[in-house]
């Protein structure tokens, strides 16, 4: 007969494993307690959780917490190559659509690892209507802004490069916006038309491989379209000298999804040949020169062009013909002023995600008849300026 053993409950686990778990926890306390911190990662390009300290309100409400869990997620020991397995995991598993956030208000889509070591944008359609408030304030200033309007919407890598993309990735089309865009502005202002000339088929590669902004060439390509547009002389290519930065480019797409396997950016930044007497003012500064050198021995590589995106920025060129332009932009406007610096004596660069002032105050005080908006058009999807724009 089937004899049943009287049960006698767990087994109790071994001492040494007891003991190695203890050490592991001691050690890894150790470690948060005494390693150096860092304030900032570069590869993620994002400020870690600093050391939370506890009070009755935040214990109560459960903000500390939180704020725990962050700060050992942030400073794990080796946590840069566990979020390197992390990215090479979910690949492996078959995810394609990293670092999403779809529980957001609007969603926030992720990055596609596509051909060519290129790392992409994931284009979401806009549910919240910023874009469409963002399209009808652009008329709006167009009509009563006094200056002729020209407006660049840049496409965006995954939709200019669509044959890279991990097989029936979807993708939302971006010529939707261009469309809505062009209904929204009517005749008061030019929109220009990207798509063709900066896809693949045009004959290059126009995007950063690792970074969501057109590359050297692509500034270039919106360049010459702006320069048809509103009747300015085109500046040849030859006219300028290409230089290669030596250090490797890991741009913000990057960031998103780390992985040690990914082929860095090459940055190549142009220099115009001929002598000029470039500066650039923000505020009360002033700096010589387009660039800002010092950022390319950092991260952040692109913020070599201007610094950044102050709210304000006057780029100044005696030696140019062509008068004073408002550029109303965002970063993908930058990578543009090498080329632009050589047309107009003057170029008023406004990052409306900053500027918190009368635009149209400005406009008059400066005499500035001649207008462009540059901006990718997922940015116009995003972040809403609409009201600064309005009367």
């Amino acid at each position: 007969m089937l004899q049943l053993k009287k049960w006698t409950g767990c087994r109790p686990a071994p001492v040494s494993a007891m003991l190695l778990l203890a050490v592991s926890i001691l050690v890894g306390m150790g470690w948060l307690l005494a390693a150096p911190k860092q304030e900032f990662s570069e590869n993620e390009n994002r400020k870690l959780e600093s050391t939370p300290v506890p009070t009755l309100s935040t214990i109560l409400d459960g903000s500390f917490m939180k704020s725990s869990e962050n700060y050992v997620s942030d400073h794990f020991p080796l946590r840069e190559t566990l979020v390197s397995l992390n990215t090479s995991e979910q690949l492996l598993l078959g995810k394609r659509d990293l670092a999403a956030n779809y529980s957001t208000s609007p969603a926030q889509g992720g990055v596609y690892f596509g051909k060519d070591d290129h790392i992409y944008e994931v284009l979401l359609p806009d549910k919240n209507g910023t874009f469409r408030d963002n399209a009808s304030a652009l008329a709006e200033f167009a009509g009563k802004s006094g200056t002729s309007l020209t407006i660049l919407p840049v496409p965006s890598g995954s939709q200019e490069q669509p044959e890279n993309l991990p097989y029936s990735a979807p993708n939302h089309d971006q010529r939707q916006e261009l469309d809505a865009l062009k209904q929204a502005v009517g005749q008061k202002a030019t929109v220009i038309d990207l798509f063709d000339r900066l896809s693949l088929k045009a004959g290059g590669d126009y995007y950063f491989k690792t970074d969501h902004h057109w590359n050297t060439y692509g500034a270039y390509i919106g360049y010459s379209a702006l320069s048809k547009a509103m009747g300015f002389p085109c500046v040849e290519q030859s006219a300028f000298e290409y230089r290669t930065v030596p250090q490797p480019f890991y741009g913000t797409l990057y960031s998103k999804a780390v992985n040690t396997w990914q082929k860095p950016d090459v940055l190549v930044i142009p220099y115009a040949k001929a002598q000029s007497s470039v500066v650039q003012v923000t505020g009360k500064k002033t700096h010589q020169g387009i660039y800002w050198e010092e950022y390319l021995s950092k991260k952040d590589k692109y913020s070599a062009y201007l610094g950044g995106n102050p709210s304000v920025t006057v780029v100044k060129n005696p030696d140019a013909k062509g008068g004073k332009l408002l550029l109303l932009k965002d970063s993908f406007a930058n990578s543009m002023i090498p080329y632009l610096s050589q047309n107009f004596s003057e170029i008023h660069m406004i990052d409306l995600r900053y500027y918190n002032l009368d635009i149209y105050k400005y406009i008059k005080q400066n005499g500035i008849k001649k207008a462009a908006a540059v901006y990718s058009i997922k940015q116009l999807c995003d972040v809403s300026f609409a009201n600064k724009l309005r009367r």
